[in-house]
């Protein structure tokens, strides 16, 4: 099955989080700023999400990518595919690559429901425009579950605070700026996309020595 986690710079055993068991894979290195990392230990932790769906309707989850930061590290990651009990439409798949084959047998969003609320419940979860909050908003009404409490944080605004409204002609998907700030990354995997979009946000707060908390109180204004 594919249901990952990392845990960067640590070997840890597996556990069953319900009917699933979950297995250690490599991921990528540690992700370290080459310059200025003493400016980010004050960032503290947060959590950077992606997700992809089936098709356009944003319930349709049918994959999740989740990268832990830690003053300034990538520390963890998390991956899975799900199932989203719907249909596949090829604008989705041309985009993504994900077809109905790839999530048989794969969780439901409701039995990775417990682990996603254990990790992001109350932290800083950092996102790339509204779709991910507005696709986790819809797939919580999907199945009826509770809501938790997550503190939203959207790197686009977060990138146009730190680089300006005008310093990127092509807008602000996570691509372009990804490129504008030399971000390396396969587009519209979940999981590279969320290691992107952390990535982003560290790189604004090393521009202006903001912290993430600081990011969050702001824009909660």
């Amino acid at each position: 099955m594919y249901y990952t986690r990392s845990n960067h710079g640590a070997s840890f055993p597996w556990g069953v989080y319900g009917s699933y068991c979950a297995k250690e894979f490599t991921g990528r290195d540690h992700y370290y700023f080459q310059e200025s990392t003493k400016l980010l230990r004050h960032v503290m932790r947060f959590y950077a999400l992606d997700v992809e769906t089936a098709n356009s309707d944003y319930s349709s989850i049918c994959q999740i990518g989740i990268g832990v930061f830690e003053d300034g590290e990538l520390v963890e990651t998390w991956k899975s595919y799900i199932d989203p009990e719907d249909y596949f439409k090829w604008i989705n798949i041309s985009i993504h690559g994900i077809t109905e084959e790839d999530v048989q047998g794969q969780p439901l969003f409701p039995d990775v429901y417990p682990v996603l609320r254990k990790m992001l419940e109350n932290n800083i979860v950092v996102h790339h425009s509204h779709f991910d909050r507005s696709a986790f908003q819809q797939v919580f009404e999907k199945y009826g579950l509770e809501p938790f409490e997550v503190q939203w944080l959207d790197s686009v605004r977060v990138a146009r605070h730190a680089f300006g409204e005008g310093c990127l002609e092509g807008g602000y998907g996570l691509d372009n700026v990804a490129a504008y700030l030399d971000i390396e990354f396969q587009h519209h995997d979940a999981l590279e996309d969320a290691l992107a979009c952390g990535k982003i946000v560290l790189e604004a707060c090393k521009k202006l020595n903001f912290s993430v908390d600081q990011y969050n109180s702001l824009f909660k204004r």
